[in-house]
């Protein structure tokens, strides 16, 4: 796990505005040890709201898919994180991206049962 990683898992924005403005820091960075997930997959699995908008406010990709393909809405919507999503989709982050077994954000928050979830993105999809 690199430093941006976990700055983002711990939802320390402090250090990750620090990281972020290194030149060479490259805010899409893979961890391969965790299924390639980026910080912004970790912040938006972790609900982490104002980490989520640093990194995106930094250009982090957020159609940059993990094994399994899951995007950081995927991993939003898992975790039932309303405001993440609500984030992700001012961004323009696309919420009908398929994972590799056919699965969108939507099809994830109903097998997590997170009712508010399906509801906020099944108005986005239309």
């Amino acid at each position: 796990m690199t430093e941006l990683h976990e700055a983002a898992a711990k939802d320390d924005v402090k250090t990750l505005q620090c990281l972020l403005v290194k030149s060479d820091i490259d805010v899409d960075a893979e961890d391969w040890d965790w299924g390639k997930r980026t910080a912004l997959h970790i912040a938006a699995c972790n609900g982490s709201t104002a980490t989520v908008k640093l990194l995106l406010d930094h250009g982090a990709d957020m159609e940059m898919r993990m094994t399994g393909g899951w995007i950081p809405a995927h991993c939003a919507a898992e975790g039932g994180h309303v405001v993440v999503l609500r984030l992700l989709m001012e961004y323009k982050c696309p919420m009908n991206v398929q994972d590799d077994s056919g699965d969108t954000p939507v099809n994830i928050a109903t097998v997590y049962g997170h009712k508010d979830v399906v509801m906020l993105l099944q108005k986005a999809i239309k």
